[in-house]
């Protein structure tokens, strides 16, 4: 057994890491791209970029690992199946209730790094990240950059002419604001970024604003005015794991992450059978449904605990203990009777 134990490791080893390399690789690239996307509105250097990485990797880890875990089973059964190898095995002995024991360690292990990756690590680096995201608007220099269109400062549509960028001093600045009843321009020769109170605002100097409403334009020159953007400043106030997870009690939305953490940490688990009702075959007489398997059961789960966590524990437990005996079910339907 030792050695079979060794080849079904090996086996299912490089499948997994063939599955979950690529799906990490795409989605970091992903990630990349939305965090890029924050230098539109502030400075960041390399470090940040990968620091803000670094924050979203557990979320990534956690809704990869148990989809590419059940993906990889029901392929690494389905190779064994067409090879006719899962019939040697049988012909010594081996059951299929023995394989599923020898994925039983695999299960738990993995199950308690996704408990550990939702209810401690996601927890944290989410907070983590609304505190990054805080201290950047408290000490933005947003990167406003010359001759460009379509960039805003809060409600503010923000064109100029030219940048210092020594002193970070702006010249000849148009700003645009449309309200659904009025509109509102400001003209400046000078600008600068200030930061007064951790509020990000934007100083002018010499220069005319303008006021259209019903057709009626209001001019007024000035020599110094400031604008500030309200919304780039949120208080952030950070939780411990335990506040964090006791506010479920009277917050619906914290119960509702906290089951479906827990539902997709048991997705391992839940699909188990499923992978073993549905990548054991007899290649000359069953048709291969492995990958719809694959899909389905997915798709159903996830949907599944996605709608049922909004009506409390017990629906979701329920909606758990029932997919995974239809699994069992259909595993001893399928296969152990079979085989």
């Amino acid at each position: 057994m030792h050695k079979t134990s060794e080849y079904l490791f090996r086996s299912f080893s490089g499948i997994f890491f063939s599955i979950f390399l690529p799906i990490i690789v795409i989605g970091s690239l992903i990630l990349f791209v939305r965090i890029a996307k924050l230098t539109e509105v502030t400075q960041m250097s390399a470090g940040e970029m990968l620091l803000m990485y670094g924050y979203s990797l557990p979320t990534i880890l956690f809704y990869t690992l148990p989809v590419t875990f059940f993906a990889a089973l029901v392929l690494t059964l389905n190779k064994l199946s067409n090879d006719f190898e899962s019939v040697v095995l049988f012909s010594f002995g081996i059951s299929p209730a023995r394989l599923i024991n020898f994925f039983y360690p695999f299960v738990l292990l993995l199950i308690a790094l996704l408990m550990l990756l939702s209810l401690g690590l996601i927890p944290i680096t989410k907070q983590l990240t609304k505190s990054f995201i805080a201290y950047k608007s408290m000490h933005a220099v947003l990167n406003i950059e010359a001759s460009r269109f379509g960039q805003k400062f809060g409600d503010w549509l923000v064109f100029l002419e030219s940048k210092d960028k020594e002193s970070n001093t702006l010249h000849n600045i148009v700003l645009y604001n449309a309200k659904p009843k009025e509109e509102q321009i400001l003209i400046a020769k000078m600008g600068r970024f200030i930061n007064e109170n951790g509020v990000l605002g934007l100083m002018l100097s010499n220069g005319e604003a303008y006021n259209i409403k019903n057709d009626t334009v209001n001019q007024i020159n000035y020599k110094v005015m400031k604008i500030y953007d309200t919304t780039a400043y949120k208080p952030f106030t950070y939780q411990n794991l335990k506040d964090y997870w006791a506010s479920a009690l009277s917050d619906k939305k914290r119960l509702k992450d906290l089951l479906i953490f827990v539902a997709i940490s048991l997705f391992p688990l839940a699909t188990l059978y499923y992978a073993f009702a549905y990548g054991i075959l007899h290649p000359r007489y069953q048709k291969n449904y492995g990958y719809a398997a694959i899909l389905l059961a997915t798709a159903l789960y996830y949907a599944g605990v996605s709608a049922i966590a909004k009506s409390g524990t017990a629906p979701t437990v329920t909606f758990i203990l029932l997919f995974t005996a239809l699994g069992l079910y259909l595993f001893y339907g399928r296969v152990q009777r079979r085989f």
